[in-house]
């Protein structure tokens, strides 16, 4: 691993996380001296991938990170399938969808189309989500072969979010299968307390699942009799999306 490239990773993530930053706040969270921030940042700014605000004299991040991520878009065939479903989905519903996928053994928010409703607690393009505790890391869990989920889980760290989180691998393993039983994945306050999420599975065109269609809401609006609708409108847009992709392999 290149040391100065990774870190000029972990600044791009931390100004994302505050939304701006200083270069003694990005300097504390890396724990190194303010000139290498200095020279990390003066690299990453040459290249537009970071900015600074006029006023505040912290960093943001670079318009140069929006071409590069309509680029993403473009070259990921799934996004631009199941945006029309996500839609779809939203109008039935009245909330805000996402769409989930795996990369580099993490699983990413990767697309959203947000409701109208006065509450926001859709996910953001980009986040990483937890394995252990979002619908959509134990929706695609469920699926995927053992060897894969022990790899995931070698050195993993079960945070314990709130007091429902899962926090022991063979509590989550029992949980995955109680997810391929019932087709869906709920996260119930495991992640923040006051909010439930529901994922169900996009099988691609080998029939593995490595992405998933997720609903958050507040707990009050996710109810037993809300689940029920909720998974049978998402299931039968990713089912639509599944069959494309197949259509697609197939030609």
């Amino acid at each position: 691993m290149v040391q100065s490239l990774a870190r000029g990773m972990e600044i791009l993530s931390i100004i994302q996380e505050k939304g701006s930053a200083s270069i003694v706040e990005v300097a504390a969270v890396l724990g190194v001296d303010k000139s290498t921030v200095s020279r990390l940042i003066a690299t990453l700014m040459h290249y537009d991938m970071v900015s600074i605000d006029p006023v505040t004299k912290k960093y943001r991040l670079g318009f140069r990170l929006l071409y590069l991520g309509e680029g993403v878009k473009k070259n990921f065939n799934i996004a631009g399938i199941a945006r029309p479903y996500l839609h779809k989905i939203c109008d039935d519903t009245k909330e805000s969808v996402h769409l989930a996928a795996v990369g580099n053994r993490n699983i990413y928010i990767v697309d959203q189309v947000r409701s109208q409703r006065e509450y926001d607690l859709s996910a953001r393009i980009g986040m990483i989500e937890a394995w252990h505790c979002s619908s959509v890391g134990k929706c695609v869990l469920a699926y995927k072969p053992q060897s894969f989920i022990e790899e995931v889980f070698e050195n993993y760290d079960f945070l314990p979010y709130t007091c429902k989180t899962v926090t022991t691998y063979p509590a989550l393993q029992k949980e995955l299968k109680k997810i391929r039983e019932q087709g869906y994945a709920l996260d119930d306050e495991e992640r923040t307390m006051g909010v439930r999420c529901i994922a169900v599975p996009v099988f691609n065109s080998g029939g593995n699942v490595s992405c998933c269609i997720g609903i958050s809401a507040p707990k009050e609006q996710i109810t037993e009799e809300t689940i029920k609708k909720y998974v049978r409108c998402m299931k039968k847009y990713s089912g639509q999306i599944s069959k494309e992709l197949k259509e697609i392999l197939h030609g």
